[in-house]
């Protein structure tokens, strides 16, 4: 069976060997390519087109940030998982915004490194419960969503479908799936009826 490859950045040697080690003891994972720089990073992505890019924020070069932010456009099926040891709310919706399927604290231990690859492989998000819990405690409900996600929550309760939304705002269909389940997640919601309540609970829609 293929293993599932993976390019991993960081700009800490011993970071990057600790991952490393950590990957190598779940079954069906391999590291592709080590870099560390976002330069090399996007250089070692282009030439080995992995299932996963694990990506630390602070680096030389394009932060992970923006580095997914230029996967996300080149590529909207990629699979971006940051690695960080920030945990600001703003650096995390960043990170959201540019697309990211998830954000892994670096004080993880294996189980939730083999839980956010396995959400984001499954093209699925993932949030820290550290994070997850933050957001949820700190944001009031009304700004609890990006412009962004207000704007497809606003579409998806008014009943359009994933190709009308995609193109009502020229984006992809996959980008429109992704941002629909970072809204259940952040919502604390399961499916479309539930998206629906939330957007006349608050007003969104009519």
């Amino acid at each position: 069976m293929n293993k599932i490859r993976i390019v991993l950045a960081d700009d800490q040697l011993l970071v990057r060997a600790g991952i490393r080690a950590l990957l190598e003891t779940l079954p069906g994972y391999a590291v592709a390519a080590e870099c560390a720089d976002g330069h090399t990073a996007l250089a070692e992505v282009e030439r080995h087109l992995p299932d996963v890019v694990l990506l630390d924020i602070a680096m030389p070069g394009p932060s992970g940030i923006e580095i997914a932010r230029m996967l996300r456009q080149r590529d909207p099926t990629v699979r971006i998982l940051i690695l960080s040891s920030i945990d600001r709310q703003e650096v995390v919706e960043q990170a959201l915004e540019a697309g990211v399927n998830g954000y892994l604290l670096k004080d993880f231990v294996l189980d939730e490194l083999q839980q956010a690859l396995s959400a984001v492989l499954a093209d699925e998000s993932f949030l820290s419960p550290k994070i997850s819990d933050f957001t949820r405690s700190t944001v009031s409900a009304d700004e609890l969503l990006t412009p962004r996600q207000t704007e497809i929550l606003r579409l998806v309760a008014n009943g359009r479908t994933t190709k009308e939304i995609g193109r009502t705002l020229g984006i992809s269909p996959k980008t429109v799936e992704f941002h629909r389940a970072r809204l259940m997640q952040r919502i604390g919601v399961h499916d479309v009826t539930g998206l629906t309540r939330y957007a006349v609970q608050h007003g969104l829609v009519s």
